[in-house]
C-alpha cells in the first residue's frame, strides 16, 4: 500500500517568493503528475486576486500568469515558470505524486510515494538542495484516500465547501442555495457534483458497485 506524508516548508523557501508575507489569501495548486511536460501549471486563488497577480508577475521564478477563470470566491490562474523554476520543483517533485500543495501562511504538501525508501529520498533530495521541509505527519493511504484522489477538482472543491459551510450537519447551516451563490454555478451543478463525488467514496468505502 502506498503511503501519504504531509510536509510544511515556508512559504518564501520555494514558489512564488514574491507574494509578500502579508498577503492573507490562500494559495492551492492542482494536483501534481511527474509526467506532465509543466510542473504545477495551475493555481487556485482565494483572497485579493489583484495584489496576488501583481506580486506574481514580478516573481522571478514567473515567466508569466494568465487569468483563467473566475468566480465569487477563487480565481484560477494558468502559470508558465521560468527553466530555472522548472528545475527546482522537478529535482524536488521528479517521483512522488503531489496530491495537495496549499499555502496560507506556509507551504503544507500532501505527497504519495510508493514505499518508505522514497519517502527518505525526498527528505534527502530536499535538505540537499536546501529546502527546510519539516514532515508532520505520515500514515498508509486508506481506501477512501485512494478515491478521493479520482474525485475531480469541481468535485473536490464543492465537496470540502460544503462541509465547511456545515451542509452537512443536522440541522443543516448552508443550502444548495448558499453553495451555489458562493461558487458561482447553479443548484443543479452543486447536486451532481455532491452526489457523484459521494457516490465515489461510499463505492470504495464498503466495496460495492452498482448493480446493473
Amino acid at each position: 500500500m502506498s503511503l501519504v506524508a504531509d510536509f510544511s516548508l515556508p512559504r518564501s523557501e520555494l514558489l512564488l517568493e514574491g507574494v509578500p508575507s502579508d498577503w492573507t489569501g490562500r494559495v492551492e495548486f492542482e494536483r501534481f503528475v511527474p509526467a506532465s511536460p509543466d510542473p504545477l501549471p495551475f493555481v487556485r486563488v482565494r483572497g485579493d486576486r489583484e495584489a496576488f497577480a501583481a506580486s506574481a508577475r514580478a516573481d522571478s521564478a514567473v515567466a508569466s500568469l494568465t487569468e483563467r477563470d473566475v468566480t465569487s470566491s477563487w480565481t484560477r490562474y494558468r502559470l508558465a515558470w521560468t527553466p530555472d523554476a522548472r528545475r527546482s520543483i522537478r529535482r524536488l517533485f521528479g517521483d512522488p505524486v503531489v496530491l495537495e500543495a496549499v499555502a496560507v501562511r506556509d507551504w503544507t504538501f500532501c505527497v504519495r510515494f510508493p514505499e518508505f525508501a522514497h519517502v527518505a529520498a525526498f527528505r534527502e533530495t530536499a535538505e540537499t538542495s536546501g529546502y527546510p521541509l519539516e514532515l508532520h505527519r505520515l500514515r498508509e493511504e486508506s481506501r477512501t484516500e485512494d478515491a478521493a484522489t479520482d474525485l475531480t477538482d469541481l468535485q473536490r472543491e464543492t465537496l470540502a465547501l460544503a462541509i465547511r459551510r456545515g451542509y452537512f450537519e443536522v440541522p443543516r447551516s448552508a443550502t444548495l442555495s448558499d453553495l451555489a451563490a458562493e461558487l458561482g454555478v447553479s443548484k443543479q451543478a452543486v447536486s451532481e457534483r455532491l452526489r457523484r463525488a459521494l457516490a465515489l467514496l461510499a463505492r470504495d468505502a464498503v466495496g460495492e458497485s452498482p448493480s446493473r
